[in-house]
């Protein structure tokens, strides 16, 4: 129990060092994305045919991928890496949730061929497909974070 509480106090102290307007982006981005990956495992009931919700998540969600991959926060005198290190954990998170969810699809779609035939399963998984690659492109090319004074 003891455990669990010092869990809990530790994630309590880093959320409440995100600033508010990147937590409801982090939030929504996890409810678009929830939406998404659900949307490519459920039966189309429009006949195949991308809804206008559909059109919508995807564009918010490429709009705060955007907003993240774009963000530059500068280091705290306190702690000059975590700013960075709380960004890059917030694209590894996403990034690795769409790759989980296109690599699930791919083997659904071994024993079920239609699973992802719809027009909007396309471009859900082209999305996922692109914030896969901006997601690895951005780490790639990410300084990495030192401890101590630079060499």
């Amino acid at each position: 129990m003891r455990v669990l509480r010092a869990v809990w106090k530790r994630i309590r102290a880093v959320v409440s060092r995100i600033p508010p307007t990147d937590r409801c982006l982090i939030l929504f981005m996890a409810v678009l994305l929830t939406q998404s990956a659900y949307s490519l495992f459920s039966p189309a009931g429009d006949g195949g045919q991308s809804s206008p919700v559909d059109v919508v998540v995807r564009t918010a969600s490429a709009a705060i991928f955007g907003y993240f991959l774009s963000v530059r926060e500068k280091p705290s005198e306190d702690s000059p890496r975590e700013p960075r290190c709380l960004h890059q954990a917030t694209i590894t998170a996403i990034g690795l949730f769409c790759l989980v969810t296109l690599l699930a699809l791919r083997n659904l779609s071994l024993w079920d061929p239609a699973a992802a035939g719809s027009d909007s399963a396309t471009a859900t998984v082209a999305q996922f497909r692109e914030f896969v690659s901006g997601c690895v492109g951005f780490l790639i090319g990410s300084p990495p974070v030192r401890d101590g004074p630079a060499r």
